[in-house]
């Protein structure tokens, strides 16, 4: 069921009246309800799945909080990532597995492909549910109540398929005071209306408009000129963005009509100068995932430098895997990882340091280091975007190294101007923290939910276009 549709929004309106109808736990099993109602156009199967996993991770984590053993403790540990991996390694990367071993034995091998359909969400819901066993583990956290509170926290149906990838600690005990919310109010409901036409707005007046023109670009790279090439990857890099954000809005502003408070997972990330920076605004919650569960347990920067580059690496190598089970993908999470590495080795280099800073004035430099840093984040969006290696060296070739035999039309002016605007607004959206004003309640105009639907009417996508980060 995607955001954009009838289904969702009549769905939100069942629920929302179901949920302020009743009182306690119920309100956890209307949530469920709506979870299930929400998911099973996928299938039931995927459904069994979601139950399966949370089902061993529950009793999972009720066991390794009550022993002591130092064996069992692990054992259990490992039981519970051990399932969900499985799931996942089955699911999402059982045919890319199949596909590379038969390249490697060569001609002549039958390895049949599985007739397998990827799951929705799994690599989202997986992750969420694997922290929780391993913070109990960590004894940072109690286990659960209760098995509802549980699987609802899996499965909660606005971050249920694209997250964010919440924590135990700050999810669980709202759904286990569910309770405590009071009957709906229109100043209660007002945040999370505004915030969903925001997302909205921004999916179905951006993202699926950018999406035509990245789409074009990208389905014919050899076709493509200097400038066009350019201009559809500027396109994607906007699309994703928006795309990836405007979902994340509208599951937090649906959380917040069931008084769910869920985390931002953006921060302006194309306002970012380096690659570190850029990690803590883009997707934050997988960011931090990977760093509290991967990086650190790795070793972090604790040993020496050398050890850091090397942790950093593999941490955006399985980054890069887990966005999509292809080269493309490894490839792209590897691109960031040799930049991390690169800038967390250059950071230890004084001479460097000197040299960077000297010169220009701090404004022009930090301008300057935007700029470039902006243009090589476009340029390591070729391959999550291409469809093999090949059309990624095309795309690279036609950016980079084909002469333009002439200037940008007036149309693709154009399209290199909203570009421009698009990223000036980024420093005002920042500067005024404009997502976050759109939850509090007594600084939204009406006016502006008012021209955004308009504008939706008049002007948006009538098809429906999947969120792209569905697919993984």
């Amino acid at each position: 069921m995607q955001f954009q549709t009838l289904d969702f929004g009549l769905l939100v309106v069942a629920t929302l009246l179901c949920f302020h109808l009743v009182r306690g736990r119920a309100r956890v099993y209307v949530l469920i309800g709506a979870s299930i109602c929400f998911y099973s156009p996928w299938g039931i199967l995927f459904l069994g799945l979601i139950a399966g996993s949370s089902s061993v991770d529950f009793f999972a984590g009720r066991a390794i909080h009550r022993l002591e053993s130092k064996a069992l403790r692990p054992a259990l540990l490992m039981l519970s990532l051990c399932v969900n991996l499985s799931i996942l390694a089955w699911f999402k990367y059982a045919n890319f597995f199949l596909d590379n071993l038969r390249a490697l034995l060569g001609p002549g091998q039958v390895l049949t492909a599985v007739d397998v359909i990827l799951p929705p969400g799994i690599s989202f819901y997986t992750f969420q549910s694997m922290s929780y066993t391993i913070d109990i583990y960590r004894r940072k956290i109690q286990p659960a109540k209760s098995f509802s509170a549980f699987l609802l926290y899996v499965s909660f149906f606005p971050q249920l398929v694209a997250g964010p990838i919440e924590r135990a600690e700050r999810l669980l005990p709202q759904f286990e005071h569910l309770a405590k919310i009071g009957a709906v109010r229109y100043r209660t409901l007002k945040p999370g209306l505004v915030l969903i036409v925001w997302g909205l707005a921004k999916k179905l007046l951006l993202a699926d408009h950018l999406g035509v023109i990245a789409d074009a670009a990208f389905a014919n790279p050899d076709s493509l000129g200097f400038w066009t090439a350019w201009l559809g990857t500027y396109a994607f890099t906007l699309q994703i963005y928006c795309d990836f954000s405007a979902y994340s809005e509208i599951a937090k502003g649906t959380a917040l009509l069931f008084g769910i408070r869920l985390m931002w997972n953006f921060d302006q990330p194309y306002l970012a100068s380096d690659p570190s920076d850029f990690w803590r605004r883009w997707h934050i919650s997988l960011s931090d995932w990977f760093r509290d569960y991967v990086y650190i347990p790795l070793g972090g920067s604790r040993h020496g430098r050398g050890r850091a580059i090397i942790n950093l690496s593999a941490t955006m190598f399985l980054s890069g895997l887990w966005h999509g089970a292809a080269w493309t993908f490894v490839l792209w999470g590897m691109i960031h990882g040799v930049w991390l590495a690169l800038q967390a080795g250059l950071r230890s280099v004084p001479a460097l340091t000197a040299l960077w800073t000297s010169g220009a004035p701090s404004r022009v430099r930090g301008f300057l280091k935007w700029f470039f840093f902006f243009h090589l984040v476009t340029l390591s969006w070729v391959p999550f975007r291409a469809g093999s290696f090949y059309d990624m060296l095309v795309v690279w070739e036609k950016m980079l190294l084909v002469v333009p035999a002439a200037l940008p039309t007036p149309l693709q002016w154009l399209g290199f101007g909203f570009v421009a605007v698009f990223l000036g607004s980024s420093t005002v959206h920042r500067k005024f923290q404009l997502e976050r004003k759109l939850t509090d309640s007594g600084t939204t105009p009406l006016v502006l939910v008012a021209s955004l639907m308009i504008l939706i009417a008049l002007f948006g996508n009538r098809g429906v276009a999947e969120f792209i980060y569905f697919q993984f």
